[in-house]
């Protein structure tokens, strides 16, 4: 499948998409998503390109090539000298607008002006046919020319709606951007602030559970420093894969920071949470962590859990607290298990 493959609708590019991100072995994060939507639409040439090669070359397309690629050709950076050019459009589109809008008033100012002195010479006493034809005829081509203008003004609005859409996108792109992990493709910590606050008020205004789950990677330094930080990301990766994997559509799965992940979980009673830590910490420990490029097997993960659930009224620190002691006791008590504070 390429960049030239003619596709109906955004409907057959989602699951063109999606297709070749399967049969390339990736996984389907925003980032990785939106490398090859670009590239199976062809928005980004150079990017295509790329992609094309690596692909003709049977080069191994990992996410961390991906993300580099993603960087380079769609990041912030790249979104952001996007979205300047995207305003720049727009101011533009604006102007033609402002310049339109006063060229129709003018021409209808006119248009009126030459109706009221047709009305004037038609209803006069002494008016002939001759005269009323020269009239009808000048009324005529008056119409032609308010009409031109009217579509030159419609065709400079419907360039102004397509640059906002334009803008509207690349804005909801880097929005998505800043609240995602770039490594991970879950959300970031500024991400689960911000979903943990609209929880929690959701629950002060419901009375529904909400419960929060805070995961750590076990010897995870120890990891790193044994087989080095590129093989650290793909455990990071791992772990992430089986959270977002193991919890459904409204939960939210975070990077909180480092090697410590977090799960908000709404509407979920305490006891519904211990058991999804089990079911999180048993599918982390059924992986084995192995270099797809060289077959090497670094040995199976284990996570420590803490978790609690929300109590009306509290501060937010407060059970975010909570939950983190929960973490650091499961920790100090040997690990690969999980631990509630109610």
């Amino acid at each position: 499948m390429t960049a030239t493959t003619k596709i109906a609708n955004p409907r057959d590019i989602a699951h063109n998409v999606m297709t070749l991100i399967s049969e390339l072995n990736l996984q389907p994060t925003p980032q990785v998503y939106h490398v090859f939507y670009s590239y199976l639409t062809d928005e980004i040439p150079e990017l295509s390109q790329l992609i094309k090669v690596l692909i003709r070359n049977t080069q191994e397309l990992d996410e961390e090539t991906v993300f580099r690629i993603y960087h380079k050709f769609l990041g912030t950076h790249a979104l952001q000298q996007r979205l300047n050019m995207g305003v720049e459009g727009l101011q533009a589109a604006v102007e033609r607008v402002e310049e339109a809008v006063h060229s129709v008033l003018r021409e209808t100012e006119g248009f009126c002006e030459h109706l009221d002195n047709a009305s004037d010479q038609l209803s006069s006493d002494d008016i002939t046919l001759e005269i009323a034809r020269d009239v009808t005829r000048g009324l005529s081509s008056a119409t032609r020319d308010a009409h031109g203008r009217y579509s030159e003004f419609n065709g400079c609005l419907d360039e102004y709606h397509n640059e906002v859409r334009r803008v509207r996108s690349e804005l909801e792109l880097v929005r998505r951007d800043a609240l995602t992990d770039t490594l991970t493709g879950i959300a970031n910590r500024k991400n689960f602030d911000a979903s943990l606050r609209d929880a929690v008020t959701t629950t002060m205004e419901t009375g529904a559970p909400l419960s929060l789950l805070m995961i750590d990677i076990d010897h995870f330094k120890n990891f790193n420093d044994n087989h080095g930080h590129r093989a650290g990301d793909g455990v990071l990766k791992a772990v992430a894969r089986v959270l977002v994997n193991s919890t459904k559509g409204a939960d939210t799965v975070a990077r909180y920071g480092g090697e410590e992940f977090a799960v908000i979980l709404p509407d979920t009673t305490l006891e519904n949470a211990t058991k999804l830590a089990n079911k999180l910490r048993d599918n982390v420990s059924g992986q084995r962590i192995i270099n797809k490029k060289t077959g090497k097997d670094f040995g199976k993960l284990t996570v420590s859990i803490g978790l609690t659930s929300y109590k009306l009224g509290e501060n937010i620190l407060e059970f975010v607290d909570r939950a983190d002691g929960a973490l650091y006791q499961a920790k100090q008590e040997g690990r690969n298990t999980c631990i509630m504070i109610m």
